[in-house]
């Protein structure tokens, strides 16, 4: 099959009962976790078995788009991404839950760092097949979002200006930013049914665990992140979404 073919039936609608029921999940998981006793374990175990969820999924959806060496190189690296993230869940539980130890900064972050470039390769890939022309608006997406984001930070955390927090987080917040802007960038290219809705759905299940990763970092400066913070809503959401579009990649081939 030649390359630069893309697939047939890539025209799939939206079933928005299944965002209904992913927000109802989402938020049901929130509450329960928030009231429970036992919480840590119930969001450790959410936390792992989704990304390893949708690792397995890519790999199978690049599996499908074998004859299709710009899909099967992406999904790739989508799925080595969400194989990362596992690691990373995996990592961040062993040291708070076994070890007994602080588990920022730990081995856990290497992994969590290592998603951000997984990522990027597959936006990269995918903006590079539909898009190689990037325009002004684009330019200005994927260059001035990292920036904006990445100041805003900056500013917001001068008072720890100096310690190894801050240089931490800036590193992490330019990392997540700049996927960001790539996906902003990318649910652009994909809006319109060019190529379907399930990359749409996928792309913005990615822009909302950037967003969720972003958030987590200004909240960790300040020490303020637990288990029950809702900004675990994002990261509970995206994986979801991302699980709910491979589905629909898978469906229609």
């Amino acid at each position: 099959m030649n390359s630069n073919i893309v697939p047939e039936k890539l025209g799939s609608p939206i079933n928005y009962s299944v965002l209904l029921l992913i927000g109802a999940i989402v938020i049901i998981f929130h509450i329960v976790v928030n009231i429970s006793e036992n919480s840590d374990s119930l969001i450790y175990g959410f936390s792992m078995i989704i990304p390893i969820c949708v690792s397995t999924f890519a790999f199978i959806t690049a599996r499908l788009y074998a004859g299709t060496l710009v899909y099967s190189r992406a999904y790739n690296m989508l799925a080595i991404a969400f194989l990362l993230m596992f690691f990373a869940e995996f990592t961040y539980f062993v040291y708070e839950q076994i070890l007994e130890l602080d588990p920022y900064p730990s081995i856990a972050d290497v992994f969590f760092f290592a998603f951000y470039p997984m990522l990027i390769l597959y936006l990269v890939i995918n903006i590079r097949f539909f898009a190689p022309k990037i325009t002004k608006i684009g330019m200005a997406t994927i260059v001035g979002t990292p920036l904006i984001i990445t100041f805003a930070y900056l500013y917001s955390s001068l008072s720890d200006f100096g310690s190894f927090d801050f240089y931490y987080g800036v590193i992490f917040v330019a990392a997540a930013s700049t996927t960001l802007g790539l996906s902003i960038h990318t649910a652009r290219i994909f809006n319109g049914g060019l190529i379907g809705t399930a990359w749409l759905v996928l792309v913005i299940g990615i822009m909302l665990d950037v967003i969720g990763d972003t958030w987590y970092y200004y909240v960790e400066i300040n020490d303020a992140y637990t288990l029950e913070h809702p900004v675990n809503l994002f990261w509970y959401s995206s994986y979801l979404l991302i699980l709910y579009s491979l589905f629909k990649h898978k469906k229609s081939l």
